[in-house]
């Protein structure tokens, strides 16, 4: 990893960058010059289910920015940390989400999420949250 604090983007970041939606231009903007961009695996399936419907052009895309992150394993520590993670009601892919962003620990500056639970659940566990446009 590099001298720079970590991005973490979860897959609804991922997909802005993939397709065009309204807060895609703010996002590309917001992440010019922040280096590393992080995420889970986990995003390798969400980013293709979310992706599926729209076609190949779509799919082949979001492996495009998918190829260009680094992707951190989801191993059992992560997993366990997971499943640990207060409040309870953080959904279990969030969970996942936020568990391999807190292993960067003081390495990470922010995640970027366009998920208003998933940001709740960052915020309560003291994590800065972006979600620029």
């Amino acid at each position: 990893m590099s001298a720079e604090r970590a991005t973490y983007l979860d897959s609804s970041a991922i997909v802005k960058l993939a397709v065009r939606e309204p807060e895609s231009a703010a996002l590309r903007r917001y992440l010019r010059g922040k280096r590393p961009l992080v995420s889970s695996a986990l995003a390798r399936t969400e980013v293709a289910r979310a992706l599926l419907p729209l076609g190949p052009a779509a799919m082949n895309r979001g492996a495009e920015v998918l190829a260009a992150l680094e992707l951190s394993r989801v191993n059992d520590r992560v997993l366990t940390d997971a499943g640990a993670l207060m409040p309870a009601d953080i959904r279990s892919l969030d969970a996942i989400h936020l568990a391999t962003a807190r292993q960067f620990g003081s390495d990470l500056a922010r995640i970027v999420t366009y998920d208003q639970r998933m940001a709740a659940a960052a915020q309560s566990l003291g994590c800065t949250v972006a979600s620029p446009g």
